[in-house]
């Protein structure tokens, strides 16, 4: 498994939790619900970007403690950029829907192992 089957798998991944959403908001009728996982998948996607970003730096220079500390606070402060977005806007974007798009490539990590685990037996 690389970053782009991940970057691939999460994009199916995104667009199945983004129909559930949208039958959520449909039923409730609160487009929220949809906005809440477009953004959550974004700022989940920048985060994975700037991992990979970051990991390629830290290995062909060196391990820089401080790279590291920069990396996990620019990570921590997007996400909590996203969460701020749901609070401020409650009305356009929910705050769990955004929770759920920040899972988006969590899940796609786990599902692609499970696969991967599938395929060699």
């Amino acid at each position: 498994m690389n970053e782009k089957d991940v970057q691939t798998e999460s994009k199916k991944i995104f667009l199945i939790m983004l129909l559930f959403f949208c039958l959520i908001g449909l039923i409730l009728k609160n487009l929220a619900y949809p906005l809440g996982v477009i953004v959550g998948y974004i700022i989940c996607y920048i985060n994975f970007i700037l991992t990979i970003k970051f990991s390629h730096t830290i290995l062909q220079e060196g391990h820089h403690i401080l790279l590291i500390i920069l990396m996990f606070m620019l990570k921590l402060f997007l996400m909590i950029v996203g969460f701020m977005i749901a609070v401020i806007w409650k009305e356009y974007v929910h705050l769990l829907s955004v929770f759920f798009g920040y899972l988006i490539t969590p899940i796609t990590i786990h599902w692609l192992n499970l696969k991967t685990r599938k395929e060699m037996k």
